[in-house]
């Protein structure tokens, strides 16, 4: 299962009553918070839902691991996106470290399960209406085009461009495989085998130049919440945009297929639906998204250590599994 016994990489921020009613002030001045809950999913950041006295109305307090950059990204796209994406609406925020350490944001809070217990526990009536729904988000969200590739800063403009190629591509595990700490963690069986697979098809990046659409590049069952709607389960909101920046739209799909099974169902109404919403994928996109998601295998392995052994193996099986598959 996705990121099944993942260890953090980080502290996340634990707050008490106290603390959260402080931070909260000037969004909701002189009211007080009487019930929390730390929301248990993430791997970064802190979110935590919580109440209002006088109120049965919930919210959602998220701490940011990153700096003000990554707080106002996540607003700019939610204000971008939220006509056609299902997302939590920003009701306040802070990223002046006044009132607490790191930055912070207030949002509404969305009912619904996770897509990861859908996937888990649903027939395969309930799993082709959920993969039929994630399918349709994606290509709404995949509608948002930028002119050029790279990391974005205020306001969604690219300040870092990246050029979308093989040479950066095969530049990048390079550096992974053979100065970085994927190849430590692969074993040099393993770390041949797959320089081997990039080099036999790094060509495949180069001659893929279509348009950088918005990725969200975290794009899986822990972010995205389902609800039950007249057609089966429905998404009612795609969660923690941190990672997103402009790129090929096969990071997506790949991160959202990276435990399925080959000719699942779940991916067979998934592909389906995303491509009725006008997105017409290529022959080879499997092999296009695997290669994608390769560079955020290694990149994660890159920044893994001996006190992270569960997602160490998982990032070896995955990467293992894609060699073995299409090598």
């Amino acid at each position: 299962m996705m990121k099944e016994g993942w260890e953090r990489t980080e502290p996340a921020a634990s707050l008490d009553l106290r603390k959260m009613n402080e931070i909260i002030q000037p969004a909701f001045p002189g009211k007080r918070i009487i019930a929390a809950e730390r929301l248990g999913t993430g791997f970064s950041n802190a979110n935590y839902k919580f109440q209002l006295e006088g109120s049965s109305r919930s919210y959602v307090l998220r701490i940011f691991s990153g700096g003000a950059e990554v707080a106002d990204k996540e607003h700019a796209i939610a204000e971008l996106v939220r006509h056609s994406v299902p997302v939590a609406d920003f009701i306040d925020k802070d990223t002046s470290c006044r009132t607490y350490e790191k930055c912070w944001a207030v949002l509404e809070w969305k009912e619904g399960v996770l897509l990861r217990d859908v996937v888990r526990t649903g027939n395969a009536e309930e799993l082709a209406s959920a993969a039929a729904s994630v399918g349709s988000v994606l290509a709404r969200i995949h509608r948002f085009t930028f002119p050029e590739s790279g990391f974005f800063g205020k306001n969604l403009g690219i300040v870092h461009p990246y050029r979308m190629d093989g040479e950066h591509f095969i530049t990048f595990m390079e550096q992974s495989l053979f100065h970085n700490q994927s190849g430590k963690w692969l074993g040099e069986a393993l770390t041949d085998q797959l320089w081997s697979f990039c080099l036999k098809y790094r060509s495949l990046l180069a001659e893929n130049s279509g348009k950088p659409v918005l990725v969200h590049s975290d794009f899986n069952g822990l972010n995205l919440l389902m609800q039950h709607g007249p057609a089966g389960y429905e998404v009612s909101a795609v969660l923690d945009w941190e990672f997103a920046f402009s790129w090929r739209r096969h990071v997506d799909i790949a991160n959202m297929l990276r435990y399925e099974e080959e000719g699942s169902i779940f991916e067979q109404h998934f592909i389906e639906a995303y491509q009725e919403h006008g997105v017409q994928l290529e022959d080879d996109w499997k092999l296009l998204s695997k290669l994608e998601d390769l560079v955020a295998l290694c990149d994660m392995l890159n920044n893994s250590t001996l006190d992270t052994p569960n997602r160490i193996r998982d990032l070896q099986r995955l990467i293992e599994g894609t060699v073995r598959r299409y090598g």
